[in-house]
């Protein structure tokens, strides 16, 4: 089935999913509550969909238009296998605990994952996907970045080839979480190295592959409610290694400030059409991007609805009409 062609007559719109783990949820409750305002599968209200890390698993489902229930559903339902149903570790000894699960090797298999993947997706490839979608990551053996994508655009032949499930693994491979993915002779590793939040990716897609002026672009950023991330104990300015990597603190202030960075600059070219949907960082809320207890599904539920419930209607309208 041929992707849909551009639209001429109005701005392009612009979908782009940050990175963050099992933070995700807090994506697809928001995206959940945007396809049940807009009743239909969601990526019909956009010309090209973005995602980082788990923000590109759901944005490849959103190409495929698997109901974005169903991927709150692998959250709530799955991610405790995915992860561990354990709380994040507190005292000196459970966080050493916690590190030394990452020392040897990865600290999950990415088995559960790719089960989950499987059944939802199959063995669909990027040039079945009905929607334009573009996916960072790293190609680790050569240290470069890669940009998957569907086979949208004459200067740029795509990936149409490869399976979304093996995309999907190699966008969520983050380092020390999950193994590494091989797709062919290359091995690859989470985009969020370089860009948790695609919405600079997605711009330049656009204007230097697809011919677009950015000037016709209006883009929706989601974020993973990492706004204002600060580490539950304070700051000192002689933290080590064990400071930095307790409570995922190295990556998750990488993911908030790369996030904030990018707001940044987006909000400086494209004005009144970039709207950035996120959350405050609740610094007591034990939240981390593997920790799948319960609570944590109950707190970043709760952030996604509050968000919705504080998005001016009616600039939301300019988004998604």
């Amino acid at each position: 089935m041929p992707l849909p062609p551009l639209a001429t007559d109005r701005p392009l719109r612009v979908l782009s999913l940050a990175g963050g783990g099992f933070l995700g949820l807090y994506t697809a409750v928001v995206l959940e509550a945007l396809e049940a305002r807009a009743g239909e599968p969601l990526a019909r209200r956009f010309d090209l969909l973005a995602g980082t890390s788990i923000g590109g698993l759901l944005a490849l489902a959103l190409a495929y238009e698997i109901p974005m229930t169903r991927l709150v559903r692998l959250f709530t339902e799955h991610g405790s296998a995915v992860f561990s149903n354990r709380a994040l570790p507190s005292g000196v000894l459970s966080r050493l605990l916690d590190l030394s699960r990452s020392v040897l090797g990865p600290k999950y298999s990415g088995k559960a994952l790719r089960e989950a993947l499987q059944a939802e997706i199959g063995d669909k490839r990027l040039a079945d996907a009905l929607h334009r979608v573009v996916v960072p990551a790293v190609d680790v053996g050569l240290c470069q970045t890669k940009v998957f994508k569907t086979p949208h655009a004459p200067a740029s032949q795509g990936d149409g080839d490869l399976r979304a499930v093996d995309v999907a693994m190699a966008a969520c491979a983050a380092p020390a979480y999950f193994p590494s993915v091989r797709i062919g002779r290359h091995v690859y590793t989470d985009g969020g190295l370089f860009a948790v939040a695609p919405d600079q990716v997605a711009l330049h897609e656009l204007e230097h592959f697809m011919g677009v002026d950015p000037a016709r672009v209006s883009m929706l950023s989601i974020g993973t409610a990492t706004a204002h991330y600060r580490p539950a104990e304070g700051v000192q300015d002689d933290t080590g290694a064990v400071g930095w990597l307790s409570d995922g603190r190295l990556v998750l202030t990488l993911i908030a400030v790369q996030q904030q960075h990018v707001q940044a600059m987006m909000e400086d070219r494209l004005g009144d059409r970039y709207l950035r949907l996120d959350a405050d960082w609740p610094p007591d809320a034990g939240l981390g991007i593997d920790v799948a207890t319960r609570q944590a599904v109950d707190t970043l539920s709760a952030l996604a609805r509050k968000t919705l419930l504080d998005v001016d209607p009616r600039r939301l309208d300019a988004f998604l009409p």
